[in-house]
C-alpha cells in the first residue's frame, strides 16, 4: 500500500477488528499477570511457612535424636576430651575410722597363744619377752566349716484327736501344708535379698547355697514371698494412711509386667521431710501410667500438698499443687546440649538457662531463710513475676523451650508453693530417690512375672523401704519381727 493512500472500509473494519483483539488479549494477560504475582506471592508465603515448619521438624527430631544417643550412649565431652568429674570436698579422715573397735570380752569365742623363745631370724635365745593382743573377728559359713551347726532342724510332735461331738478330727497345730516346712528366719533373708538387696531368684537359690548349704527353688521363693506379702498387707494400709496424713511426694517409672505383654508401671508416694511419715514409702504396680493408680495411691479425700512433676495425672489431684524446680531446671539444661540448635538459638536458649538456674537458686537461698509469711509472699511474687517475664515466647525459641515455656506458665500458681508455705520442698527428688531402688530391681530381673507378683512386691517393697529409712542398723530385726508379730 503507497504512503498517503486511504484505506478501504474493509482493510479499517480489518484493522479495528485486530485492535480489539489486542486489546481483549492485553487485557486477558493483564488479569492473569495480576493473577500470577498473586500466586506467586502466595506460593513465596507458603514456601516460606513449610521452610519454617521443616527446619522446626528437623530441629525437633535432631532433638529427640540426640537424646536418645545420650540416653544409650551417655553425653560426649567436649571438644574431644574426657568429660570431668564434678570435684568433691576434701574431708580428712581421723585415723580411728580405719581401726575396728576392740569386742568386748563376753564376744570373745575363741583364744589362741602364739609363744616364741627363739629370734626366729638367727635361732639366738629371746629375753625380756612380753605379750601382745590382738583380735581377729570372722563369721562362719556353712560351706566352709561342714563341722560347725549352722543350720537347726526342729522335730514337731503334734497330737491329734477325733471329736465324736463336732465330727472332725482336731490338732494342736495346723496340719495343712507339706511335712517339712521353712522356717521364719530363712523367710526373712529371703525377704531381705529379693526385695532389699536387689537379688533375683537364682542368685538367692545359688547364695543359700553357697553360704549356708541350704537347698531352695524358685517356686518356693515366689510362695514364701506371697505368704510374706499377707502378713505384711496391715502394715502396707498403716503406711498408705501415714503418707496420706501430710504433705507428699509422687513420681512414676515403667516396670514391666510379663504377662502383661510388657507394659506396668510403678507410682510411688513419700512423706515429706520434717512430718511423722518423712520416712515412709508406698508403692503401687499397675499395669498402666493412668490417673486412675495415682488416684487409688492418694486415695478418696486427699487435702495435702502434692510435689510432682508436670505429668498430667497430677494436675487435678491435690488441693495444693507443688511443681518440682528441680525438674524444670534439668529441663533447660539439657537444652542447652543440643548440637542440632543453631549458634544464635543455643545462645538464646543458654541465657534462658542461666536465668531460670537463677531463680531457682534463690529459692533455695529464700527457703534457708526463718520463716515468715508475709515476707514469702512478696518474695514469691516477685519471684513469679520474673519467671512470667522470663517465659514470653520469642522467635528464637526451638520447639522444646517453646512448649517448657508453655508447660511453666500453665503452672504457674503452682510455682512458689515452697515459699509461701513452710517446709513444703521446691523439688520432688526424694521421690525420685524412692524409685531409684527399683528401678536398679528392674534393670536385673526385667520387672515382675504377673500382676500377682506386682501384688506381692508392691507390699514388700513399701514395708521393707519404710523399714530401712527408719532404722537401717537394725533393718533386718524388724523386718523378722514384724513377721513373727503378725503370724
Amino acid at each position: 500500500m503507497a504512503y498517503g493512500k486511504k484505506l478501504t472500509e474493509k482493510e479499517v473494519a480489518k484493522r479495528m477488528t485486530e485492535l480489539r483483539n489486542l486489546r481483549t488479549l492485553h487485557a486477558n494477560d493483564q488479569t492473569a499477570k495480576i493473577s500470577l504475582r498473586a500466586e506467586v506471592k502466595e506460593l513465596k508465603a507458603e514456601n516460606a511457612q513449610l521452610r519454617q515448619q521443616l527446619q522446626s521438624v528437623t530441629e525437633t527430631m535432631l532433638a529427640r535424636i540426640e537424646e536418645l544417643e545420650t540416653m544409650v550412649f551417655g553425653r560426649k565431652p567436649k571438644a574431644g576430651t574426657p568429660a570431668a568429674l564434678p570435684k568433691r570436698d576434701t574431708v580428712v579422715r581421723p585415723a580411728a575410722s580405719y581401726r575396728r573397735p576392740l569386742p568386748p570380752a563376753s564376744a570373745i569365742t575363741n583364744e589362741e597363744h602364739y609363744a616364741i623363745t627363739t629370734c626366729h631370724r638367727c635361732g639366738h635365745e629371746l629375753t625380756d619377752t612380753d605379750t601382745a593382743i590382738r583380735y581377729v573377728e570372722d563369721i562362719v559359713l556353712a560351706a566352709l566349716s561342714p563341722d560347725v551347726p549352722h543350720r537347726t532342724i526342729t522335730k514337731q510332735t503334734i497330737e491329734r484327736g477325733w471329736c465324736s461331738h463336732c465330727g472332725q478330727w482336731s490338732s494342736a497345730k495346723d496340719l495343712r501344708g507339706q511335712v517339712v516346712t521353712i522356717g521364719p528366719v530363712v523367710r526373712s533373708l529371703i525377704t531381705y535379698l529379693v526385695v532389699q538387696a536387689d537379688q533375683t531368684y537364682s542368685q538367692v537359690v545359688d547364695l543359700l547355697w553357697q553360704l549356708y548349704r541350704f537347698r531352695i527353688h524358685s517356686g518356693e521363693i515366689a510362695h514364701i514371698l506371697a505368704d510374706r506379702r499377707n502378713s505384711y498387707l496391715p502394715t502396707y494400709e498403716a503406711l498408705k494412711e501415714s503418707v496420706r496424713a501430710g504433705p507428699s511426694h509422687m513420681d512414676e517409672t515403667s516396670c514391666p509386667i510379663q504377662s502383661e505383654q510388657g507394659s506396668g508401671y510403678a507410682h510411688v508416694m513419700a512423706g515429706i521431710d520434717g512430718t511423722p511419715a518423712e520416712h515412709d514409702v508406698v508403692y503401687v504396680l499397675a499395669d498402666s501410667r493412668g490417673k486412675g493408680n495415682s488416684e487409688q495411691l492418694v486415695g478418696e479425700h486427699y487435702e495435702q500438698v502434692g510435689i510432682t512433676d508436670r505429668y498430667g495425672a497430677y494436675k487435678h489431684l491435690f488441693a495444693l499443687h507443688q511443681i518440682c524446680w528441680a525438674h524444670l531446671h534439668r529441663d533447660a539444661r539439657d537444652l542447652t546440649h543440643l548440637e542440632c540448635l543453631s549458634e544464635t538459638k543455643l545462645k538464646h536458649v543458654t541465657v534462658f538457662y542461666d536465668q531460670l538456674a537463677a531463680i531457682y537458686a534463690c529459692i533455695r537461698e529464700i527457703q534457708a531463710e526463718p520463716f515468715d509469711e508475709a515476707k514469702r509472699q512478696a518474695q514469691a511474687s516477685e519471684l513469679l513475676a520474673q519467671t512470667i517475664a522470663l517465659c514470653r515466647q520469642h522467635e528464637f525459641d526451638p520447639k522444646k523451650l517453646h512448649d517448657l515455656k508453655a508447660g511453666i506458665l500453665e503452672y504457674q500458681d503452682c510455682l512458689f508453693l515452697c515459699l509461701t508455705m513452710n517446709g513444703i520442698p521446691a523439688d520432688n527428688n526424694k521421690a525420685e530417690r524412692a524409685l531409684r531402688k527399683l528401678v536398679i530391681k528392674r534393670k536385673k530381673s526385667f520387672g515382675v512375672k504377673t500382676m500377682k507378683g506386682a501384688r506381692t512386691m508392691e507390699v514388700l517393697l513399701s514395708v521393707c523401704q519404710s523399714l530401712y529409712n527408719r532404722d537401717k542398723d537394725n533393718f533386718l530385726q524388724n523386718l523378722h519381727g514384724l513377721a513373727t508379730v503378725s503370724q
